[in-house]
This record gives C-alpha cells, sequence and structure tokens, in this order.
C-alpha cells in the first residue's frame, strides 16, 4: 500500500497523535499552527490558530471532545468540543474546540512547555516545563472542570525537579481500583514522566510530591518518549523488561495495540543530514518483535531523522513525522498482517 505523504508544516515535525477511533489524526511542528487530518485519505480539515511559537505537544481527549496544545510561547490552550490539548514554546498551554478551533482555556507557564498529556476521564490534565534561568522544571496537574485551576496559579498537583534536570515528557499510567483496609475501594492516579538525563519517575497524585518509582538505569540520554503497554506496568522500581538497539539514536517509539511489536523512528542527527547520505542516516521506521528483541521490518520515506510517531488503535496503520516536515501515514500490507512468530 503507498504510503500518504501529508504537508501542512513548513517546519520540523514535534507530535503526531490519532484519536481513539483513527479517523482523526492530530499534527503538531515547530511552527504555531497544529493541524488535523482525516486519516483515510490525508485530507486536511483544518488547523488551530493561537499560538505564537513552537508547538512541542498536544493530546486528545479519549472522546475526541477536548484537545490541548503546549506551547513554547509559555501556554496551554483548551477547548469544550473536542477539546485539543497543546504544548507550545511561547510557554502556554491552551485547551481548544476539536471542532470549531475556538480557544476555551489558556494557562500560562512562566517557561515553555514540553508536553502535555489527558487523563482517560478527560477531566484531568498534566503538562510539564522546561527548565530555564531560575525557573526549575515542574510538573502540573489541574482540573479542567475546575475554573479556579484553569485560570489561576493554583493546580491540583505540583512538583518541582532537581534544577539541573529537566522533564521532557510525560503520561498518566494508571487509573487502578485498590482494595484498603476495611474493605473500601480507593482509585490510585499516577503520571510517569520522563527527563533530559533518561531517568523515569513515576508520581502518584493522592501521595506526596515524591516519586512513587525510579528507574535511572534505562537510558544514558534524552528521554524524549514514554509508551505505555495497555494492560501492563510500565517498570517496577529497579528493573526494565527488554531493549531494542539500533544503529543512530531513537527519537520516538511507539507500541501496536494488538500485536507483540514495537516501531522505533530516529536517524543521524538533523543538523548532519546534508553530509549523509540517506542510506547510512537510517531515517527508516524499524519494527521490533518485544519478546526476542528482534527487527524484522523496516520501511522508508523521510529524508530526515523521525521526531514521532503513533500506531493506529485497529493496529494495521502508523503515522510518523519528519524533521524533514512531512507527516506520513502508512498502512501495512497483507504480508504483514499475515506475518507470525512461533513461539
Amino acid at each position: 500500500m503507498r504510503p500518504l505523504s501529508l504537508k501542512g508544516h513548513d517546519r520540523a515535525l514535534t507530535r503526531v497523535r490519532f484519536n481513539r477511533e483513527g479517523d482523526l489524526l492530530i499534527s503538531a511542528a515547530k511552527n504555531k499552527q497544529p493541524c488535523l487530518w482525516y486519516t483515510e485519505n490525508g485530507e486536511r480539515i483544518g488547523t488551530y490558530d493561537g499560538h505564537n511559537g513552537v508547538v512541542w505537544d498536544v493530546d486528545v481527549s479519549w472522546d475526541t471532545t477536548r484537545l490541548g496544545t503546549a506551547s513554547g510561547d509559555n501556554s496551554i490552550k483548551v477547548p469544550y468540543k473536542c477539546n485539543i490539548f497543546s504544548e507550545n514554546h511561547d510557554s502556554l498551554f491552551q485547551f481548544w474546540d476539536c471542532e470549531t478551533g475556538v480557544v476555551l482555556h489558556t494557562i500560562n507557564t512562566p517557561t515553555p512547555a514540553k508536553s502535555v498529556n489527558i487523563s482517560f476521564s478527560g477531566h484531568l490534565l498534566a503538562y510539564t516545563t522546561q527548565k530555564m534561568t531560575k525557573n526549575p522544571s515542574v510538573l502540573c496537574v489541574v482540573d479542567t472542570r475546575d475554573d479556579q485551576q484553569m485560570t489561576a496559579d493554583d493546580p491540583l498537583f505540583r512538583t518541582h525537579f532537581e534544577f539541573d534536570n529537566s522533564a521532557t515528557t510525560c503520561v498518566f499510567s494508571g487509573a487502578t481500583d485498590i482494595r484498603t483496609r476495611g474493605y473500601r475501594r480507593a482509585s490510585i492516579l499516577q503520571v510517569t514522566v520522563g527527563f533530559e538525563n533518561g531517568h523515569i519517575q513515576q508520581y502518584d497524585l493522592k501521595g506526596n510530591e515524591e516519586p512513587v518509582n525510579t528507574n535511572d538505569k534505562v537510558h544514558r540520554g534524552y528521554a524524549v518518549a514514554v509508551v505505555l503497554l495497555p494492560g501492563k506496568p510500565l517498570f517496577s522500581a529497579s528493573n526494565y523488561y527488554c531493549s531494542f538497539s539500533s544503529e543512530r539514536p531513537v527519537n520516538s517509539a511507539c507500541i501496536s495495540p494488538i500485536r507483540d511489536h514495537i516501531c522505533l523512528g530516529g536517524g543521524e542527527d538533523a543538523m548532519q543530514v546534508t553530509q549523509t547520505a540517506v542510506s547510512a542516516g537510517h531515517f527508516e521506521a524499524k519494527l521490533y518483535h518485544m519478546v526476542f528483541e528482534e527487527e524484522f521490518a523496516r520501511f522508508k520515506g523521510h529524508f530526515g531523522p523521525i521526531n514521532t510517531m503513533a500506531w493506529h488503535p485497529s493496529g494495521n496503520i502508523i503515522a510518523t513525522g519528519g524533521e524533514d516536515g512531512y507527516v506520513r501515514v502508512q498502512e501495512f500490507d497483507d504480508d504483514y498482517l499475515e506475518f507470525k512468530y512461533d513461539y
């Protein structure tokens, strides 16, 4: 199947995401306008105008009614219908109406916002900020139903990180009912955070500001993304399940929702692209088996490193965003769908 090549950004991609049904694709880049696309034919539905800097991250709610953006213009913007959460380099988080593109809320931050994630319920919003000058990196969680939290500097949860470290990504990683004393049930909601130094930490929103889980042995460098395996814990206190090696830096990863497969994307650093042959740059998306940790397929298309990728909820499509400014939607052929490992 020939992939779709979508051109809606004139700068490098920073994030691509599908909604739960998979019929919509949201892309963000180092320009100031996130785009909304139809997955089936690659038609661009529209853009979200409101930021004044690079949009680092976007997230869409489970029911495709809320979308948030996090930006380098020191803001987060939030809408009401089909809200998209986005992160922008103008230090703003914005909450959008996904259907109309109207901004419902704007959360100002002292430094650029780096990541944003919305909980399964659609009511909680987690975001991280970048360390800069005298401001340390911060993780905040707000309840979008509380106007006080959305308009004032009074989040539901806040924790500061060490000044020599900066959070780069965050994701809600648990909403589990557990049995407590007296046979009463309580809900545990955790946020997992990745850092520049490669460390990963988990925070319990009902606990204190100290992490409940820490893993500093997984990566030796920048943690660019945290990806969750459906139905499985992300990590224990000191162990990880498996690792996947690549010849060039890995910028993004995504896990198949239906198979034991993981896809890695990256390539030679963008500064070296003009001095690197396409074949030597390893700009392909690579498929690995999660049990055997072996690469079994790859697909090309980008001229430059892959910065972000997302697996379609059906498991049959992968979207990738590259330094070249293109979004590529790759639909797997029958050979992949019929491919099986015997184990």
